[in-house]
């Protein structure tokens, strides 16, 4: 019943607090809390009354203020009702109730800093229950009246231990109190009476120097600078962390005069101070500090430059960055790295001009680390130095900056390289400017043909126009499916054929009915391709190995037919690498030069490279599946070593057919190709297992016994049971 009525009461009462609550909701509720209803509804009445409540409801919250269970949530609504009935109520329970509730309405008390209560509260001061006195003193520093401070400040004389903690926090909230209201002198005094206490926690101290110099503002720096000068480090501390509170122009100036005089252990606190106080103003003094300060406060010195972004450290830093291998060089390269200020790039390239070779390498090592926006033109030419050292910093750094303008000078350097070092540290650089330009282009399509069918001798259709409208629209990925081209044979599993081109590199893909053609390609830049077949037709040496692997990241079409020429190369060094380049050649495109390559090796090396090359590359080439398992069963059958046959197994994997998975299955009692023919097993069967049940649980029967791989047997077994008719 009570359930009921009170649900019915606190919608009604809620709904009525958005504007004004009757009278009647009023009574509603506190008919509740005489009732016997339970303690929830109880409280929720409370919860209400909190926002609902008048003066009529005080004598019935007042009355529950000794019960252990309802006086929390009594003080709750009485603590809002604006009557001074409220403060009468509370302060008469004051000499009824003991334990839990007198010190909930101490608290309550004080929180509506009842200026009545203060003589009362006071007497709880000297109460042996230390809880009992914290909470007198915490409410009277709410109140935070005139009397109640005169009243804390009388209890301090013999107070010690906890209770001088808690009526010194007493005082605290009284002096915060009284400032808020305009009342700075008084707050003042109490921070003054506090900071010249003797003895006191060092929490007081700290708290009480605080309050005192921020009160005073400016004039509070004497008492900040009498702080940092303290034997008592616990105030140089706090000093440290009220000028963080209070920066300016001023402060800083302060700070900088006392640096000089303190010793190391007080310079690393204010150092780091005026690192965070961000004041420029501070930068020569910081300077000055890690040129020739006391070796423990430099390496903060230095920190604390760099973090004002203080330009003139950037000579300094250089000089100790190049000094040695220790800490306080190690800080320097690290602050070189990560100086904040815009003009430290300007700077740092203009070291590139000075006459010490150590110099130039370092700044173009901290060019490198910076990344330097518009360094590669400086870079190009720190390339060139006549120091080894700065040539070789300088091809790192272009690893990373280079770009289509800076093409042309690299080939140049590759070509006149000095030293292998150097020779393939611009390789490098080369081979990260093309990878950097040849990201996945999915722009400038043109599709060629495309067809869906039975694929590739069955029946189908050509859907050219409607890949290419799906493209025009904006399709990257077309979904070979019925729906999107009709169903040009029945019964069939279909495929979709799409020959096409990406800024002019032809591609050819093929995918299965409701898979996804993708329709993307790696694509370099013509421009890029063009500049390195030209060097490479006047390369000579390393220069032109370095060329033909650089093709190798480049691809297509006229970077292998390049690399191709070059396996005819009279160089016996350059053939070499051309033909380890077609070996790893990027895309099916190589397959038959690798094809060739494997029918007549020119060495033992070179039968197992194109093995594995000829291995990878099967399974990438637009062919039937028929086409691609003859080819592997070739390739084992040339196999020797173990590790080739491994990879022939993993590569019949991506062959979905049941001949495929019988070879597969033909290697399962060969132990060093028991686990890679079980894994290739399985990937075959995932995706025969609908069209091929028979040969499915026959296998998969096999791989779940010998393999010992429990996943790989679980999904062994979920196949087996899958192809069960």
């Amino acid at each position: 019943m009570w359930k009921r009525t009170l649900t019915l009461t606190l919608a009604a009462a809620l709904l009525a607090a958005a504007s004004a609550a009757s009278a009647d909701q009023e009574a509603e509720l506190i008919a509740v809390l005489k009732s016997d209803a339970g303690q929830f509804e109880k409280h929720e009445a409370c919860r209400v009354l909190a926002h609902v409540a008048t003066n009529k409801a005080v004598p019935t919250l007042a009355a529950m203020l000794g019960d252990e269970k309802m006086s929390h949530m009594a003080r709750y609504a009485l603590e809002t009702i604006p009557d001074p009935s409220v403060d009468v109520a509370l302060r008469d329970a004051l000499g009824k109730l003991t334990g839990r509730p007198l010190l909930g309405v101490i608290g309550s008390l004080g929180v509506r800093r009842d200026a009545q209560a203060v003589a009362a509260i006071a007497k709880r001061l000297a109460d042996p229950d230390a809880v009992l006195a914290q909470a007198a003193a915490r409410a009277l520093g709410q109140i935070g009246t005139p009397e109640a401070a005169q009243t804390l400040e009388a209890a301090l004389a013999g107070a010690s231990g906890a209770k001088l903690v808690n009526f010194c926090e007493g005082l605290f909230r009284c002096a915060e109190a009284m400032a808020s209201e305009g009342q700075a002198a008084q707050s003042l005094a109490i921070y003054d009476r506090l900071r010249n206490l003797s003895p006191a926690p060092q929490q007081v101290r700290a708290g009480a120097l605080r309050g005192a110099v921020l009160a005073r503002q400016k004039e509070g720096l004497p008492l900040l600078l009498e702080a940092v000068r303290s034997a008592d480090y616990v105030l140089t501390a706090a000093a440290a962390r009220i000028a963080l509170e209070m920066p300016g122009a001023e402060v800083t100036a302060a700070l900088v005069g006392e640096l000089p005089k303190l010793p190391v252990d007080k310079q690393i606190l204010i150092v780091n101070t005026l690192g965070h106080l961000g004041d420029a103003a501070a930068g020569p003094a910081l300077l000055e500090l890690a040129a020739k300060g006391d070796p423990a406060v430099r390496l903060p010195a230095i920190r604390n430059a760099t973090r004002l972004g203080y330009a003139p450290a950037l000579t300094l830093l250089a000089e100790l960055a190049l000094a040695g291998e220790g800490d306080l060089a190690e800080a320097a390269r690290d602050c070189l790295g990560n100086f904040p200020a815009k003009d430290a790039d300007a700077t740092i390239v203009a070291m590139l001009t000075n006459q010490d070779a150590k110099v130039r390498a370092l700044a173009v090592e901290m060019i490198g680390l910076r990344n330097v926006a518009g360094a590669a033109a400086s870079l190009v030419k720190a390339a060139d130095d006549a120091d080894e050292t700065v040539r070789m910093a300088a091809l790192k750094a272009l690893r990373d900056q280079a770009g289509l303008a800076e093409l042309p000078a690299l080939l140049k350097i590759l070509g006149k390289a000095k030293a292998a070092a150097e020779s393939r540290a611009a390789e490098a650089a080369l081979a990260a400017l093309v990878a950097r330009q040849s990201e996945p282009a999915s722009g400038n399509i043109v599709i060629v043909k495309a067809v869906y069918g039975d694929l590739p001798a069955g029946t189908s259709a050509d859907v050219t126009k409607k890949v290419a409208e799906l493209v025009k629209a904006g399709a990257l990925a077309v979904e070979a499916s019925n729906g999107n081209f009709g169903d040009p044979v029945h019964g069939t599993a279909k495929s979709l054929r799409i020959d096409y081109t990406v800024n002019g590199v032809a591609v050819s893909k093929t995918v299965r009915e409701s898979e996804n053609l993708t329709l993307t390609a790696v694509s370099t830049p013509p421009a890029i391709v063009d500049a390195l077949c030209e060097a490479l037709a006047g390369a000579q040496g390393e220069a032109k190995r370095a060329l033909l692997r650089t093709l190798r990241t480049a691809s297509g079409p006229k970077s292998l037919e390049a690399v191709q020429a070059a396996a005819a190369d009279r160089d016996p060094a350059v053939q070499d690498a051309a033909l380890r380049v077609l070996c790893e050649w990027p895309t099916a495109d190589a397959l038959p030069s690798v094809a060739e390559l494997l029918k007549s090796p020119p060495s033992k090396t070179f039968q197992v490279l194109a093995l594995r090359g000829f291995v990878r590359l099967v399974p990438m080439q637009d062919a039937p599946d028929a086409q691609k398992l003859q080819s592997l069963k070739e390739a084992m059958a040339q196999a020797e070593r173990t590790e080739e046959k491994r990879l022939v197994l993993s590569a019949l994997g991506n062959v979905a057919t049941a001949e495929s998975l019988a070879l597969v299955v033909s290697h399962l009692d060969t132990a060093d190709l028991k686990e890679e023919a079980c894994l290739a097993a399985v990937a075959i069967a995932e995706r025969i297992v609908a069209s091929h049940q028979a040969e499915v649980a026959a296998a998969m029967k096999q791989v779940a016994k010998l393999t010992a791989n429990q996943k790989l047997a679980a999904r062994a077994n979920a196949l087996a049971r899958q192809a069960k008719p």
